[in-house]
């Protein structure tokens, strides 16, 4: 029987041969997924800005310029967040962690909020509160239905955002972020995309910007 140390060019070629090819087919699974999210995102767009331009960033994100954005937008930026399909130990570490594919849009507005609020599902993958001292009067700490926690700052209009989250979590499959602020981004929203199968985007895009008009209005 030959030694065991005669296997190991031919275990480690069939190793890197594994990798590879999970590498490959995984790559082009992303890369459909990300394009049936782009589909089902063109019914969406247009209620935010006329045009928006495309960027690839790597295999696991794309993200989409608006161009020309409608009122009350001033900037706005939608990023498609893929699982790393191409790389077999993180997809495996990120999954068990609760990570999926999921959306966020930042928008800054023609006039900036005037107040800040920050809703979190701690359930999801970007949902987990930051190191935020809950002590200091300037926020004060909310549970929010579903299992979320909001961190509220002072004068905020809690029912215009609970509205637009209760609105958000039936149109989509789960939101995990809201976050309003004063600075740039004036407003951040992580969601995970519906079952895309005959469904546009407008139902979720819709109010995101009815939020934004109301918070203009504050």
């Amino acid at each position: 029987m030959p030694p065991l140390e005669a296997f190991g060019p031919s275990i480690a070629i069939g190793l890197i041969l594994v990798v590879m090819l999970w590498f490959a087919l995984g790559t082009q699974r992303n890369i459909r997924k990300g394009n049936e999210l782009l589909r089902w995102l063109q019914g969406g767009l247009p209620i935010l800005g006329r045009r928006t331009t495309l960027r690839w960033l790597g295999s696991s994100a794309v993200e989409l310029g608006i161009v020309e954005p409608q009122p009350p937008f001033r900037e706005a930026t939608v990023v498609v967040v893929l699982e790393p399909r191409d790389v077999g130990i993180l997809w495996a570490y990120a999954r068990s962690r609760g990570r999926r594919d999921f959306v966020i849009i930042r928008a800054n507005l023609v006039r900036a909020p005037g107040f800040s609020m920050d809703v979190r599902d701690p359930r999801g993958w970007t949902g987990r509160p930051d190191n935020v001292d809950e002590t200091d009067d300037l926020w004060h700490a909310r549970d929010w239905p579903g299992g979320g926690v909001a961190l509220v700052g002072r004068g905020a209009d809690e029912a215009v955002v609970r509205s637009a989250w209760n609105r958000l979590a039936k149109e989509s499959a789960g939101i995990w972020r809201l976050t309003i602020q004063p600075i740039v981004p004036h407003v951040e929203i992580h969601f995970r995309p519906p079952v895309t199968d005959g469904t546009t985007a407008d139902g979720v895009v819709k109010p995101i910007r009815e939020l934004a008009a109301a918070l203009a209005r504050h």
